[in-house]
């Protein structure tokens, strides 16, 4: 069973021991790093993201515990960015070298990732670091947690967590089409993606439409992947000759990502807020109560 997911009804015990269980899950694929097996990095911040998802659940009913646990698992991650970065560029430029058909000379790209080839033994070593420190870290705020009052969470503060989620997944998503920015894009991805685990915590307790869920999975990776072009930019700084070549390339797979998460977001994000609270709020009694 999934174990990122309200289990019982009792909301409060859950919230608890889905935080408890992230945390642990983190520091394990932490403390389980060696240079050459790198994978608990990215597994651990996706356990990050998680955990912020699941603070921002508390924001209309307990301010300071919401900015307090989401901070603290942002600044985790973002420690251990170095290495998702470099990885990343790496990825995506592998991505656009095998659909380059000759828009791009080859040397280009082997510049690049040889470039990106050094990067990443410097990342490996910062990585290495990084993990140990924040392992600790995780292991300070699970001695804290277990020592203080911990946060409570009943029905109506989640109902209310989940449309501000739509909200703000929908409202970010129409400033994103009206700007084309590529900020505004990463933050309707990150809306997008806190929106879909907060939709898989109640998922047991209170099952979203299958392809709700399946379609919003689709939006976060085209998201996701738009992004990825974005950080890979900041590198052709450094390659004056692979500027217009591959900074046309990346644009027009940009264009085409983010006309395929506009298509889903049109069927996803198409009732009105206070249409989707209503709708929500109906569900959760019917199935729930």
């Amino acid at each position: 069973m999934d174990n990122f997911v309200f289990q019982e009804g009792d909301l409060s015990a859950e919230f608890n021991r889905v935080v408890l269980q992230q945390t642990r899950l983190a520091r394990e694929q932490l403390r389980s790093l060696t240079s050459k097996q790198l994978e608990g990095i990215h597994e651990a911040r996706k356990c990050f993201k998680r955990l912020r998802a699941c603070y921002r659940l508390l924001k209309s009913a307990d301010n300071v515990t919401f900015r307090q646990g989401s901070q603290f698992f942002r600044d985790l991650s973002a420690r251990l960015s170095v290495l998702r970065d470099t990885e990343v560029m790496s990825q995506t430029l592998l991505s656009l070298r095998a659909g380059n058909h000759g828009l791009v000379a080859i040397v280009v790209f082997d510049q690049l990732e040889r470039q990106l080839a050094l990067q990443q033994l410097e990342a490996i070593t910062e990585a290495m670091t990084q993990s140990q420190l924040v392992s600790d870290q995780l292991g300070q705020f699970l001695r804290r947690y277990k020592q203080a009052e911990q946060p409570t969470l009943d029905a109506d503060v989640l109902l209310k967590a989940l449309v501000t989620s739509y909200a703000a997944s929908r409202r970010s998503w129409q400033r994103a089409r009206h700007s084309g920015d590529n900020d505004d894009c990463h933050h309707w991805r990150k809306c997008v993606k806190y929106y879909w685990y907060q939709l898989r915590l109640i998922s047991l307790l209170c099952p979203p439409p299958k392809a709700q869920l399946n379609s919003l999975e689709t939006l976060c990776d085209l998201l996701g992947d738009h992004h990825d072009l974005t950080v890979l930019k900041v590198q052709l700084a450094r390659v004056a000759s692979a500027e217009q070549s591959l900074q046309a390339l990346i644009a027009r797979r940009q264009r085409q990502l983010f006309q395929d998460a506009d298509d889903l977001a049109e069927s996803l994000f198409k009732r009105r807020t206070g249409h989707y609270a209503a709708w929500l709020t109906k569900r959760w009694h019917k199935i729930v109560s």
